[in-house]
Protein backbone atom coordinates (compact mmCIF):
# COMPACT_ATOMS: atom_id res chain seq x y z
CA UNK A 1 0.00 0.00 0.00
CA UNK A 2 2.80 2.43 0.66
CA UNK A 3 4.54 1.60 -2.36
CA UNK A 4 1.28 2.63 -3.98
CA UNK A 5 0.77 5.83 -2.49
CA UNK A 6 4.24 6.56 -2.88
CA UNK A 7 3.82 6.01 -6.59
CA UNK A 8 0.74 7.58 -6.95
CA UNK A 9 2.18 10.90 -5.54
CA UNK A 10 5.31 10.78 -7.63
CA UNK A 11 2.83 10.50 -10.78
CA UNK A 12 0.88 13.06 -9.41
CA UNK A 13 4.51 15.47 -8.86
CA UNK A 14 5.49 14.57 -12.25
CA UNK A 15 2.34 15.95 -13.48
CA UNK A 16 1.80 19.06 -11.99
CA UNK A 17 5.79 19.74 -12.86
CA UNK A 18 4.55 18.92 -16.60
CA UNK A 19 2.06 22.09 -16.08
CA UNK A 20 4.44 24.17 -14.44
CA UNK A 21 6.60 23.54 -17.42
CA UNK A 22 3.88 24.43 -20.24
CA UNK A 23 2.29 27.34 -18.51
CA UNK A 24 3.87 29.28 -15.43
CA UNK A 25 2.42 30.69 -12.83
CA UNK A 26 -0.55 28.49 -12.54
CA UNK A 27 1.11 25.38 -10.10
CA UNK A 28 1.33 26.12 -6.34
CA UNK A 29 0.13 29.88 -6.95
CA UNK A 30 -1.20 30.76 -3.47
CA UNK A 31 -3.47 33.10 -5.04
CA UNK A 32 -5.82 31.14 -7.48
CA UNK A 33 -7.81 30.43 -4.90
CA UNK A 34 -7.75 26.51 -5.04
CA UNK A 35 -8.89 26.47 -8.64
CA UNK A 36 -7.59 24.60 -10.95
CA UNK A 37 -7.48 25.76 -14.63
CA UNK A 38 -10.30 24.03 -17.07
CA UNK A 39 -8.82 22.65 -20.10
CA UNK A 40 -10.08 25.70 -22.40
CA UNK A 41 -8.71 27.98 -19.89
CA UNK A 42 -5.30 26.12 -18.95
CA UNK A 43 -5.25 26.92 -23.32
CA UNK A 44 -6.11 30.37 -22.77
CA UNK A 45 -3.50 30.74 -19.88
CA UNK A 46 -0.69 29.84 -21.81
CA UNK A 47 -1.30 31.28 -25.37
CA UNK A 48 0.50 34.18 -25.54
CA UNK A 49 3.40 31.11 -25.27
CA UNK A 50 2.70 30.20 -28.86
CA UNK A 51 4.03 33.27 -30.04
CA UNK A 52 6.97 34.09 -31.64
CA UNK A 53 9.03 35.25 -29.58
CA UNK A 54 10.69 37.62 -31.56
CA UNK A 55 6.95 39.17 -32.22
CA UNK A 56 7.11 42.11 -29.48
CA UNK A 57 3.49 43.60 -29.60
CA UNK A 58 0.69 42.95 -27.30
CA UNK A 59 -0.60 39.28 -27.05
CA UNK A 60 -4.44 39.49 -27.75
CA UNK A 61 -6.67 36.82 -27.14
CA UNK A 62 -10.73 36.39 -26.26
CA UNK A 63 -12.08 33.51 -24.21
CA UNK A 64 -15.58 32.52 -23.39
CA UNK A 65 -18.93 32.25 -25.66
CA UNK A 66 -21.11 30.96 -23.44
CA UNK A 67 -22.45 31.48 -20.22
CA UNK A 68 -21.38 30.10 -17.24
CA UNK A 69 -18.03 28.57 -18.91
CA UNK A 70 -15.87 30.12 -16.54
CA UNK A 71 -14.66 33.73 -17.91
CA UNK A 72 -14.37 35.70 -14.66
CA UNK A 73 -12.56 33.10 -13.62
CA UNK A 74 -10.20 32.97 -16.72
CA UNK A 75 -9.06 36.68 -16.27
CA UNK A 76 -8.41 36.79 -13.08
CA UNK A 77 -6.08 33.46 -13.16
CA UNK A 78 -4.35 34.90 -16.00
CA UNK A 79 -4.17 38.44 -14.26
CA UNK A 80 -2.73 36.96 -10.80
CA UNK A 81 -0.24 34.68 -13.08
CA UNK A 82 2.95 36.93 -12.67
CA UNK A 83 2.41 38.54 -9.24
CA UNK A 84 5.29 37.30 -7.54
CA UNK A 85 7.40 39.83 -9.58
CA UNK A 86 7.43 42.83 -7.76
CA UNK A 87 7.32 45.12 -10.91
CA UNK A 88 3.72 43.47 -12.27
CA UNK A 89 1.26 46.00 -12.86
CA UNK A 90 -2.36 44.30 -14.06
CA UNK A 91 -5.50 45.64 -14.47
CA UNK A 92 -9.57 44.41 -15.26
CA UNK A 93 -12.10 46.35 -16.84
CA UNK A 94 -15.83 46.54 -16.55
CA UNK A 95 -17.97 48.64 -19.02
CA UNK A 96 -19.71 51.00 -16.04
CA UNK A 97 -19.23 50.81 -12.33
CA UNK A 98 -22.47 48.87 -11.68
CA UNK A 99 -21.47 45.91 -13.48
CA UNK A 100 -17.75 45.96 -11.94
CA UNK A 101 -19.29 46.23 -9.01
CA UNK A 102 -22.16 43.30 -9.10
CA UNK A 103 -22.34 40.55 -5.74
CA UNK A 104 -20.47 37.63 -8.00
CA UNK A 105 -19.19 39.86 -11.03
CA UNK A 106 -15.30 40.06 -11.24
CA UNK A 107 -14.19 42.64 -8.77
CA UNK A 108 -16.70 40.98 -5.53
CA UNK A 109 -14.76 37.69 -7.04
CA UNK A 110 -11.67 39.08 -6.46
CA UNK A 111 -12.44 40.10 -3.04
CA UNK A 112 -13.21 36.13 -2.04
CA UNK A 113 -10.01 35.05 -3.75
CA UNK A 114 -7.59 37.91 -2.47
CA UNK A 115 -8.81 40.03 -0.20
CA UNK A 116 -8.12 38.01 3.16
CA UNK A 117 -4.41 36.11 1.24
CA UNK A 118 -1.73 36.32 3.56
CA UNK A 119 0.05 39.11 2.75
CA UNK A 120 -2.46 40.75 0.24
CA UNK A 121 -3.35 44.45 1.07
CA UNK A 122 -6.77 46.28 -0.47
CA UNK A 123 -7.01 49.75 -1.25
CA UNK A 124 -10.81 50.16 -1.66
CA UNK A 125 -10.54 53.71 -2.46
CA UNK A 126 -8.37 53.00 -6.20
CA UNK A 127 -9.78 49.51 -6.41
CA UNK A 128 -6.45 47.71 -6.25
CA UNK A 129 -4.97 44.80 -4.64
CA UNK A 130 -1.22 45.16 -3.53
CA UNK A 131 0.77 41.69 -3.39
CA UNK A 132 4.06 40.72 -1.01
CA UNK A 133 6.42 41.23 -3.86
CA UNK A 134 4.64 44.40 -4.99
CA UNK A 135 2.82 43.77 -7.86
CA UNK A 136 -0.37 45.44 -8.25
CA UNK A 137 -3.80 44.35 -9.86
CA UNK A 138 -6.23 47.22 -10.16
CA UNK A 139 -10.29 47.44 -11.14
CA UNK A 140 -11.26 50.22 -13.33
CA UNK A 141 -14.69 50.86 -15.32
CA UNK A 142 -14.68 52.62 -19.07
CA UNK A 143 -18.30 54.03 -19.39
CA UNK A 144 -17.80 57.36 -20.79
CA UNK A 145 -15.90 58.27 -24.22
CA UNK A 146 -12.55 59.93 -23.56
CA UNK A 147 -12.50 58.04 -20.39
CA UNK A 148 -9.49 55.90 -21.03
CA UNK A 149 -7.37 59.42 -21.57
CA UNK A 150 -7.30 58.86 -17.40
CA UNK A 151 -4.59 56.17 -18.22
CA UNK A 152 -2.44 58.24 -20.05
CA UNK A 153 0.75 57.59 -18.93
CA UNK A 154 0.14 54.54 -17.14
CA UNK A 155 1.96 51.26 -17.36
CA UNK A 156 0.63 47.22 -17.35
CA UNK A 157 1.97 44.37 -18.38
CA UNK A 158 -2.05 43.32 -18.29
CA UNK A 159 -4.87 44.20 -19.17
CA UNK A 160 -8.23 41.96 -19.01
CA UNK A 161 -11.61 43.28 -20.60
CA UNK A 162 -14.73 41.51 -18.76
CA UNK A 163 -17.33 41.44 -21.03
CA UNK A 164 -15.70 42.90 -24.19
CA UNK A 165 -18.56 43.11 -26.58
CA UNK A 166 -20.37 45.90 -23.82
CA UNK A 167 -17.64 48.59 -24.97
CA UNK A 168 -19.46 50.09 -27.93
CA UNK A 169 -16.65 50.26 -30.13
CA UNK A 170 -12.44 49.83 -29.97
CA UNK A 171 -11.41 52.95 -28.81
CA UNK A 172 -10.79 51.96 -25.18
CA UNK A 173 -9.57 48.59 -25.47
CA UNK A 174 -6.82 50.03 -27.99
CA UNK A 175 -5.77 52.56 -25.99
CA UNK A 176 -5.18 50.92 -22.84
CA UNK A 177 -5.02 47.32 -23.96
CA UNK A 178 -2.33 48.57 -26.31
CA UNK A 179 -0.85 51.77 -26.00
CA UNK A 180 -0.20 51.20 -22.35
CA UNK A 181 0.77 47.32 -21.99
CA UNK A 182 4.26 47.61 -22.04
CA UNK A 183 7.45 46.89 -19.51
CA UNK A 184 10.67 47.52 -18.27
CA UNK A 185 13.46 47.25 -21.17
CA UNK A 186 15.10 45.02 -18.25
CA UNK A 187 11.68 42.76 -17.64
CA UNK A 188 10.36 39.62 -19.44
CA UNK A 189 6.91 39.80 -18.37
CA UNK A 190 4.63 38.58 -21.10
CA UNK A 191 2.46 41.85 -22.66
CA UNK A 192 -1.07 40.64 -22.64
CA UNK A 193 -4.51 41.76 -22.90
CA UNK A 194 -6.82 39.29 -22.85
CA UNK A 195 -10.77 39.78 -23.01
CA UNK A 196 -13.65 37.62 -22.35
CA UNK A 197 -17.51 38.00 -23.33
CA UNK A 198 -20.48 36.36 -24.69
CA UNK A 199 -22.02 37.35 -28.11
CA UNK A 200 -24.10 39.80 -28.08
CA UNK A 201 -23.93 43.58 -27.06
CA UNK A 202 -23.24 47.26 -28.66
CA UNK A 203 -19.48 45.38 -29.24
CA UNK A 204 -20.35 42.45 -30.64
CA UNK A 205 -19.77 43.66 -34.57
CA UNK A 206 -16.06 44.98 -33.53
CA UNK A 207 -15.50 42.05 -31.38
CA UNK A 208 -16.35 39.64 -33.70
CA UNK A 209 -14.22 40.81 -36.49
CA UNK A 210 -10.89 41.34 -34.78
CA UNK A 211 -11.30 37.81 -32.68
CA UNK A 212 -11.68 34.71 -34.39
CA UNK A 213 -14.78 33.44 -33.30
CA UNK A 214 -15.83 31.73 -36.28
CA UNK A 215 -12.66 29.83 -35.62
CA UNK A 216 -11.87 30.15 -39.58
CA UNK A 217 -7.84 31.29 -38.66
CA UNK A 218 -8.90 34.95 -38.92
CA UNK A 219 -8.50 37.63 -35.94
CA UNK A 220 -6.76 37.19 -32.83
CA UNK A 221 -6.89 33.50 -30.55
CA UNK A 222 -10.41 32.75 -29.69
CA UNK A 223 -10.90 30.14 -27.02
CA UNK A 224 -14.44 28.93 -26.57
CA UNK A 225 -16.09 27.72 -23.39
CA UNK A 226 -19.54 26.11 -22.78
CA UNK A 227 -21.28 25.66 -19.66
CA UNK A 228 -20.88 21.90 -19.99
CA UNK A 229 -17.20 22.34 -19.79
CA UNK A 230 -17.60 24.26 -15.87
CA UNK A 231 -17.83 21.22 -13.22
CA UNK A 232 -18.00 24.18 -10.87
CA UNK A 233 -21.47 25.49 -12.02
CA UNK A 234 -24.73 23.51 -11.10
CA UNK A 235 -25.39 23.25 -14.92
CA UNK A 236 -28.77 22.21 -15.01
CA UNK A 237 -30.37 25.26 -12.52
CA UNK A 238 -28.09 27.33 -14.71
CA UNK A 239 -29.71 26.44 -17.80
CA UNK A 240 -32.94 26.62 -16.62
CA UNK A 241 -32.88 30.08 -15.55
CA UNK A 242 -31.76 31.10 -19.34
CA UNK A 243 -34.93 29.07 -20.82
CA UNK A 244 -37.29 32.02 -20.39
CA UNK A 245 -35.03 34.22 -22.72
CA UNK A 246 -35.55 35.39 -26.04
CA UNK A 247 -34.38 32.43 -28.22
CA UNK A 248 -31.52 34.71 -29.57
CA UNK A 249 -30.24 35.59 -26.20
CA UNK A 250 -30.63 32.01 -25.35
CA UNK A 251 -28.43 30.97 -28.45
CA UNK A 252 -25.87 33.56 -27.37
CA UNK A 253 -25.37 32.69 -23.64
CA UNK A 254 -26.18 28.76 -23.42
CA UNK A 255 -24.54 27.94 -27.03
CA UNK A 256 -22.26 30.61 -27.65
CA UNK A 257 -23.60 31.23 -31.02
CA UNK A 258 -21.77 34.43 -32.89
CA UNK A 259 -23.73 34.85 -35.67
CA UNK A 260 -27.13 35.32 -33.12
CA UNK A 261 -28.27 38.22 -32.63
CA UNK A 262 -30.94 40.30 -30.93
CA UNK A 263 -33.79 41.12 -33.60
CA UNK A 264 -33.22 44.62 -35.14
CA UNK A 265 -36.22 46.93 -35.39
CA UNK A 266 -34.57 48.11 -38.99
CA UNK A 267 -32.78 44.89 -40.74
CA UNK A 268 -33.15 41.51 -39.18
CA UNK A 269 -31.44 38.37 -41.36
CA UNK A 270 -34.57 36.45 -41.35
CA UNK A 271 -36.39 39.24 -43.53
CA UNK A 272 -33.91 39.09 -46.59
CA UNK A 273 -35.18 35.24 -46.85
CA UNK A 274 -32.77 32.65 -47.98
CA UNK A 275 -29.01 33.76 -49.24
CA UNK A 276 -29.04 34.11 -52.95
CA UNK A 277 -25.85 32.51 -55.01
CA UNK A 278 -23.89 34.95 -57.19
CA UNK A 279 -23.06 32.69 -59.18
CA UNK A 280 -26.71 31.76 -60.65
CA UNK A 281 -29.13 34.43 -58.95
CA UNK A 282 -27.64 38.00 -60.63
CA UNK A 283 -30.13 39.73 -62.52
CA UNK A 284 -29.17 40.45 -66.27
CA UNK A 285 -28.65 44.53 -66.64
CA UNK A 286 -31.11 44.64 -68.90
CA UNK A 287 -33.43 43.85 -66.48
CA UNK A 288 -32.35 45.76 -63.36
CA UNK A 289 -30.67 49.13 -62.54
CA UNK A 290 -27.63 48.76 -59.95
CA UNK A 291 -25.87 51.28 -57.98
CA UNK A 292 -23.11 51.48 -55.68
CA UNK A 293 -24.05 54.31 -53.34
CA UNK A 294 -21.36 55.12 -50.63
CA UNK A 295 -21.36 56.91 -47.61
CA UNK A 296 -18.22 58.74 -47.22
CA UNK A 297 -16.14 59.07 -44.06
CA UNK A 298 -11.87 59.76 -44.40
CA UNK A 299 -10.44 59.38 -41.20
CA UNK A 300 -8.18 56.11 -40.02
CA UNK A 301 -8.25 57.59 -36.18
CA UNK A 302 -9.68 55.08 -33.63
CA UNK A 303 -13.48 55.31 -33.13
CA UNK A 304 -13.72 56.91 -36.70
CA UNK A 305 -16.31 56.96 -38.93
CA UNK A 306 -16.34 53.68 -42.04
CA UNK A 307 -16.61 54.78 -45.75
CA UNK A 308 -19.54 52.25 -46.43
CA UNK A 309 -20.16 51.19 -50.15
CA UNK A 310 -23.45 48.57 -50.89
CA UNK A 311 -23.76 47.86 -54.26
CA UNK A 312 -28.34 47.18 -54.58
CA UNK A 313 -29.95 46.00 -57.93
CA UNK A 314 -33.55 46.88 -58.32
CA UNK A 315 -35.35 44.37 -60.85
CA UNK A 316 -37.79 45.87 -63.26
CA UNK A 317 -40.63 44.11 -61.32
CA UNK A 318 -40.32 46.06 -58.25
CA UNK A 319 -37.60 43.52 -55.92
CA UNK A 320 -34.52 44.76 -54.66
CA UNK A 321 -31.50 42.84 -53.95
CA UNK A 322 -28.35 43.68 -52.04
CA UNK A 323 -25.48 42.27 -53.56
CA UNK A 324 -21.93 43.53 -52.20
CA UNK A 325 -20.85 45.96 -49.46
CA UNK A 326 -17.72 47.01 -48.94
CA UNK A 327 -16.37 49.19 -45.68
CA UNK A 328 -13.10 50.52 -44.70
CA UNK A 329 -11.29 53.47 -43.15
CA UNK A 330 -8.61 55.54 -44.91
CA UNK A 331 -7.64 59.13 -45.78
CA UNK A 332 -9.16 61.31 -48.12
CA UNK A 333 -6.63 60.25 -51.15
CA UNK A 334 -6.76 56.61 -50.26
CA UNK A 335 -10.62 56.23 -49.90
CA UNK A 336 -11.28 57.97 -53.49
CA UNK A 337 -8.87 55.55 -54.76
CA UNK A 338 -10.78 52.45 -53.03
CA UNK A 339 -13.72 54.44 -54.72
CA UNK A 340 -12.58 54.17 -58.24
CA UNK A 341 -11.14 50.69 -57.98
CA UNK A 342 -14.30 48.96 -56.75
CA UNK A 343 -16.05 51.24 -59.52
CA UNK A 344 -13.82 49.86 -62.42
CA UNK A 345 -14.59 46.27 -60.72
CA UNK A 346 -18.09 46.88 -60.49
CA UNK A 347 -18.22 47.96 -64.21
CA UNK A 348 -19.91 50.63 -66.60
CA UNK A 349 -23.22 49.48 -65.68
CA UNK A 350 -23.04 50.33 -62.04
CA UNK A 351 -23.71 54.05 -61.11
CA UNK A 352 -21.90 55.50 -58.33
CA UNK A 353 -23.64 57.26 -56.17
CA UNK A 354 -22.23 59.69 -53.35
CA UNK A 355 -23.77 61.50 -50.59
CA UNK A 356 -22.64 65.02 -49.91
CA UNK A 357 -21.71 65.47 -46.29
CA UNK A 358 -22.87 68.40 -44.91
CA UNK A 359 -20.22 71.44 -44.58
CA UNK A 360 -18.50 73.30 -47.48
CA UNK A 361 -16.42 70.87 -48.19
CA UNK A 362 -19.06 68.36 -49.15
CA UNK A 363 -19.90 69.37 -52.85
CA UNK A 364 -15.31 69.22 -52.97
CA UNK A 365 -15.19 65.96 -52.44
CA UNK A 366 -17.83 64.22 -54.46
CA UNK A 367 -16.71 66.45 -57.37
CA UNK A 368 -13.08 65.17 -57.56
CA UNK A 369 -14.15 61.50 -57.17
CA UNK A 370 -16.87 62.40 -60.00
CA UNK A 371 -14.32 63.76 -62.23
CA UNK A 372 -11.87 61.06 -61.39
CA UNK A 373 -14.95 58.47 -62.10
CA UNK A 374 -15.92 60.14 -65.43
CA UNK A 375 -12.38 60.09 -66.91
CA UNK A 376 -12.59 55.96 -66.61
CA UNK A 377 -16.10 56.19 -68.07
CA UNK A 378 -18.12 55.28 -64.63
CA UNK A 379 -21.60 57.52 -64.13
CA UNK A 380 -21.74 59.12 -60.73
CA UNK A 381 -24.86 60.49 -59.06
CA UNK A 382 -24.73 62.75 -56.09
CA UNK A 383 -27.67 63.97 -53.03
CA UNK A 384 -27.05 66.41 -50.85
CA UNK A 385 -28.10 66.41 -47.13
CA UNK A 386 -30.93 68.51 -47.12
CA UNK A 387 -33.00 70.58 -49.57
CA UNK A 388 -36.17 71.90 -47.92
CA UNK A 389 -37.64 73.51 -50.56
CA UNK A 390 -38.11 70.50 -53.15
CA UNK A 391 -41.04 68.60 -53.73
CA UNK A 392 -42.59 66.00 -51.89
CA UNK A 393 -41.16 63.45 -54.37
CA UNK A 394 -37.82 64.42 -54.00
CA UNK A 395 -37.60 64.81 -50.34
CA UNK A 396 -38.76 61.00 -50.09
CA UNK A 397 -36.87 59.46 -52.35
CA UNK A 398 -33.97 61.84 -53.94
CA UNK A 399 -32.85 64.43 -51.25
CA UNK A 400 -30.97 63.08 -47.91
CA UNK A 401 -32.19 64.24 -44.71
CA UNK A 402 -29.17 65.78 -42.27
CA UNK A 403 -26.62 63.00 -40.49
CA UNK A 404 -28.22 63.32 -36.98
CA UNK A 405 -29.20 59.75 -35.89
CA UNK A 406 -32.77 60.87 -35.87
CA UNK A 407 -32.42 61.65 -39.48
CA UNK A 408 -29.86 58.31 -40.14
CA UNK A 409 -32.85 56.23 -38.67
CA UNK A 410 -35.92 58.18 -40.03
CA UNK A 411 -34.81 57.90 -43.70
CA UNK A 412 -34.34 53.65 -42.88
CA UNK A 413 -37.75 52.92 -42.11
CA UNK A 414 -39.03 52.94 -45.69
CA UNK A 415 -36.04 50.88 -46.49
CA UNK A 416 -37.16 48.93 -43.60
CA UNK A 417 -40.89 48.49 -44.55
CA UNK A 418 -39.77 47.56 -48.00
CA UNK A 419 -37.67 44.70 -46.36
CA UNK A 420 -40.49 43.38 -44.27
CA UNK A 421 -43.03 43.67 -46.95
CA UNK A 422 -40.82 41.38 -49.34
CA UNK A 423 -40.56 38.68 -46.01
CA UNK A 424 -44.55 38.60 -45.84
CA UNK A 425 -45.02 38.70 -49.88
CA UNK A 426 -42.94 35.61 -49.82
CA UNK A 427 -45.37 33.90 -47.40
CA UNK A 428 -41.99 33.71 -44.64
CA UNK A 429 -43.43 35.72 -42.16
CA UNK A 430 -46.96 35.26 -39.89
CA UNK A 431 -49.97 35.64 -41.60
CA UNK A 432 -51.93 37.48 -38.88
CA UNK A 433 -50.40 40.50 -37.67
CA UNK A 434 -49.71 40.47 -34.24
CA UNK A 435 -50.89 43.95 -33.48
CA UNK A 436 -54.13 44.53 -35.78
CA UNK A 437 -55.18 40.85 -35.24
CA UNK A 438 -56.02 41.53 -39.16
CA UNK A 439 -53.92 39.37 -42.14
CA UNK A 440 -51.12 40.88 -43.58
CA UNK A 441 -51.54 43.09 -46.56
CA UNK A 442 -49.63 40.93 -49.81
CA UNK A 443 -49.15 37.80 -47.53
CA UNK A 444 -47.72 35.12 -49.72
CA UNK A 445 -48.46 36.95 -53.03
CA UNK A 446 -45.00 35.97 -54.23
CA UNK A 447 -44.53 32.45 -52.61
CA UNK A 448 -43.10 30.22 -54.41
CA UNK A 449 -42.22 32.57 -57.53
CA UNK A 450 -38.51 32.87 -58.74
CA UNK A 451 -35.71 35.66 -57.63
CA UNK A 452 -36.66 37.91 -60.52
CA UNK A 453 -40.29 37.56 -60.25
CA UNK A 454 -41.08 39.14 -56.63
CA UNK A 455 -42.70 42.39 -56.57
CA UNK A 456 -41.17 43.98 -53.36
CA UNK A 457 -38.97 43.01 -50.58
CA UNK A 458 -34.91 43.37 -50.44
CA UNK A 459 -32.79 40.10 -51.15
CA UNK A 460 -29.31 39.41 -49.86
CA UNK A 461 -26.50 37.70 -51.22
CA UNK A 462 -23.86 35.27 -49.96
CA UNK A 463 -20.20 36.03 -49.79
CA UNK A 464 -16.97 36.63 -47.51
CA UNK A 465 -18.62 40.12 -46.42
CA UNK A 466 -22.09 39.22 -45.90
CA UNK A 467 -21.99 38.31 -42.45
CA UNK A 468 -19.89 41.57 -41.54
CA UNK A 469 -22.71 43.49 -43.11
CA UNK A 470 -25.43 41.73 -41.07
CA UNK A 471 -23.90 42.02 -38.01
CA UNK A 472 -23.66 45.96 -38.62
CA UNK A 473 -27.21 46.27 -40.09
CA UNK A 474 -28.81 44.17 -37.52
CA UNK A 475 -27.91 46.52 -34.82
CA UNK A 476 -28.74 49.69 -36.63
CA UNK A 477 -29.36 51.85 -34.78
CA UNK A 478 -28.10 50.69 -31.86
CA UNK A 479 -28.29 52.30 -28.37
CA UNK A 480 -25.12 54.05 -28.01
CA UNK A 481 -23.82 57.61 -30.73
CA UNK A 482 -20.48 55.30 -31.08
CA UNK A 483 -22.18 52.39 -32.81
CA UNK A 484 -21.28 51.84 -36.36
CA UNK A 485 -24.22 52.49 -39.07
CA UNK A 486 -22.41 53.17 -41.85
CA UNK A 487 -23.45 50.07 -44.07
CA UNK A 488 -26.84 51.21 -43.28
CA UNK A 489 -26.67 54.31 -44.25
CA UNK A 490 -25.11 53.25 -47.57
CA UNK A 491 -28.24 50.66 -48.11
CA UNK A 492 -30.47 53.57 -47.63
CA UNK A 493 -28.96 55.90 -49.83
CA UNK A 494 -28.74 53.02 -52.44
CA UNK A 495 -32.17 52.35 -51.63
CA UNK A 496 -33.81 55.84 -51.81
CA UNK A 497 -31.84 56.20 -55.56
CA UNK A 498 -33.17 53.13 -57.15
CA UNK A 499 -36.68 53.99 -55.79
CA UNK A 500 -36.51 57.31 -57.66
CA UNK A 501 -34.94 55.86 -60.78
CA UNK A 502 -36.18 52.57 -61.61
CA UNK A 503 -35.48 50.54 -64.80
CA UNK A 504 -36.64 52.58 -67.56
CA UNK A 505 -35.54 55.96 -66.93
CA UNK A 506 -33.15 56.97 -69.10
CA UNK A 507 -31.95 59.68 -66.92
CA UNK A 508 -31.61 60.36 -63.29
CA UNK A 509 -34.66 62.46 -61.89
CA UNK A 510 -33.73 66.14 -62.17
CA UNK A 511 -35.21 68.77 -60.04
CA UNK A 512 -36.76 71.91 -61.79
CA UNK A 513 -34.02 74.82 -62.46
CA UNK A 514 -33.73 77.28 -59.53
CA UNK A 515 -31.96 80.68 -60.25
CA UNK A 516 -28.91 80.46 -58.09
CA UNK A 517 -28.32 83.83 -56.41
CA UNK A 518 -24.10 83.46 -56.35
CA UNK A 519 -21.13 81.59 -57.39
CA UNK A 520 -21.11 80.64 -53.70
CA UNK A 521 -24.75 79.49 -54.39
CA UNK A 522 -23.83 77.80 -57.04
CA UNK A 523 -20.65 76.12 -56.24
CA UNK A 524 -23.18 74.27 -53.20
CA UNK A 525 -25.64 73.08 -55.82
CA UNK A 526 -25.86 69.71 -56.96
CA UNK A 527 -24.13 69.58 -60.49
CA UNK A 528 -27.16 67.45 -61.44
CA UNK A 529 -29.12 70.29 -60.59
CA UNK A 530 -26.77 73.38 -62.30
CA UNK A 531 -28.76 75.10 -65.32
CA UNK A 532 -26.92 75.06 -68.70
CA UNK A 533 -25.66 78.67 -69.32
CA UNK A 534 -25.84 77.76 -72.87
CA UNK A 535 -25.95 75.09 -75.52
CA UNK A 536 -22.18 74.07 -75.03
CA UNK A 537 -22.95 72.16 -71.66
CA UNK A 538 -20.95 74.80 -70.16
CA UNK A 539 -22.21 76.13 -66.16
CA UNK A 540 -22.02 79.23 -65.98
CA UNK A 541 -18.65 78.75 -64.14
CA UNK A 542 -17.34 78.46 -67.72
CA UNK A 543 -16.98 74.33 -66.99
CA UNK A 544 -17.91 71.66 -68.27
CA UNK A 545 -20.73 69.43 -67.07
CA UNK A 546 -22.53 65.87 -67.98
Amino acid sequence: MTDRLELEHEAREAILAAYAELCPGIIDNPYLAGHFPLPMQWHFLRGHLEKDPLDLAVYQALYGGAAGGGKSDALLMAAAQFVDRGEYAGILFRRTYTDLALPGAIMDRALDWWKNAPGVSWDGSNKTFRFPSGAKITFAYLQHAGDERRYQGAEFQFSGWDELTQFPDRRPYRYVGLSRVRRPTWSDIPLRTLGASNPGGAGHAWVAEDFDVELDGNGHPFYPARIVDNPYIDRAAYIAGLEHLHPTTRAQLLAGDWRAREPGDYFRREWFGPLLDPAEDLWPSRDCRRVRWWDLAASVAEGACHTAGVKMARHRNGGYAVEHCLSFKATPGNRNSKIIQAAKMDGPTVTVGLEIEPGSGGPAQVETIAEALKKVGIRCVYARPSTPDKDEREKVYVVRAPSSANAKAARCDPVASCLERGYSRRGEGPEIDQVTGQPVPGWGEDAGKPVAEAKDGIRLFAGEWTQGYLDIVEGFPGESKDQRVDEADASSGAWSWLKANPVGASVAYHTSEAAVASADDYRRTNPSERPDADRTRKDRAGRWRP
